[in-house]
């Protein structure tokens, strides 16, 4: 296809996720308030915690696993006062005008319908690269789809129960009665700054988690292989935390390192899974020039392009042996 084309075909694409994430957002508009008791649970526990002055790691992740724990924590210590000057016992989310509430109950709205319109997303995004590829590699279509859904599913909750309620109480630990003063530092948060900031931390974690889907897609297409992408770990360990350092909104160290972590992990997750799925050799058939007007040819006189292009690429392969064979020879 010529570049516009690309450009209307790609329009189309965007057209189809807008729609479905259109209409996820009328699905989630019915379940407003449930998606924002949702969104404001690792606030509620951070908040819970720091006024209690029981924040240990363990217990904080296991409120946010168990809700009816934190739940029943919450009722018995209802009427406890809060153990640091100045703090209010309960959390308050606030909104600066009339309109402001009904603005935030839309973006509570757009997260779930993005969230449900993911599959349609990522399909949509896979349709626009299939036609570059094989049809062997056009297979993998569902299995794209489902796992990177997942994966970014799985991003998501990994921050949502293990990172926003420890980042949240360090945050809240600034407030409080300032010493040597009678003054007290209150948290004033509002609702659309409060949802920005989570929406951001959910979609920085879900893209992150992506990784190790599109180095193994990389991998099966022959781009790279398991030895250069281990090769490249050093250096991707820097690279993990400076990008940790910039998907994250917050300044704190525990959410960058708690994200830097994964990332690493995952693209590790990534090389072992090139090492036992993908080719052992880079293919270098996109540096071909003469397979690619051959192809269009075939296309014209109507032979299959794909076997054209394997055909050429076996030819480029051989041809490549035979010199490097003649290359040893005394």
């Amino acid at each position: 296809m010529s570049f516009g084309e690309h450009l209307e075909e790609l329009r189309g694409r965007i057209v189809k996720a807008a729609v479905a994430i259109v209409a996820g957002m009328i699905v989630g508009w019915n379940f407003r308030e449930q998606l924002f008791a949702w969104l404001l649970r690792p606030l509620e526990v951070a908040w819970f915690c720091h006024a209690r002055d029981a924040c240990q790691v363990d217990r904080v992740f296991s409120w946010m696993l168990h809700p009816a724990t934190f739940v029943a924590n919450r009722t018995a210590a209802a009427n406890q006062p809060s153990v640091i000057p100045g703090f209010p016992v309960q959390p308050q989310v606030h909104f600066p005008d009339p309109t402001a509430a009904f603005v935030a109950y839309l973006k509570i709205a757009f997260i779930g319908g993005f969230i449900l319109a993911l599959p349609v997303v990522f399909y949509q995004l896979w349709a626009f690269v299939a036609p570059g590829l094989y049809a062997r590699e056009k297979k993998i279509v569902l299995p794209f789809v489902f796992f990177s859904t997942g994966f970014f599913l799985a991003g998501s909750l990994f921050g949502y129960h293990f990172v926003f309620p420890i980042g949240y109480e360090w945050f809240l630990g600034f407030s409080g009665q300032v010493k040597g003063t009678q003054v007290n530092v209150i948290p004033t948060i509002m609702m659309d700054e409060y949802l920005g900031f989570t929406s951001q931390m959910l979609l920085a974690f879900g893209v992150v988690f992506e990784l190790p889907l599109f180095i193994f897609f990389f991998s099966i297409a022959g781009f790279v292989t398991w030895q250069q992408l281990l090769k490249f770990g050093r250096y991707f360990t820097v690279i993990a935390f400076i990008l940790a350092a910039v998907l994250t909104p917050s300044t704190d160290v525990y959410s960058q390192v708690a994200l830097a972590l994964p990332l690493v992990a995952l693209y590790f997750l990534a090389v072992f899974l090139s090492y036992l799925f993908g080719p052992k050799k880079a293919r270098a058939w996109r540096q071909i020039k003469s397979v690619e007007p051959t192809v269009k040819k075939a296309v014209t006189a109507g032979a299959d392009p794909d076997a054209i292009r394997a055909a050429k690429l076996r030819a480029h392969d051989d041809a490549v042996r035979a010199k490097e064979a003649a290359a040893k020879k005394p």
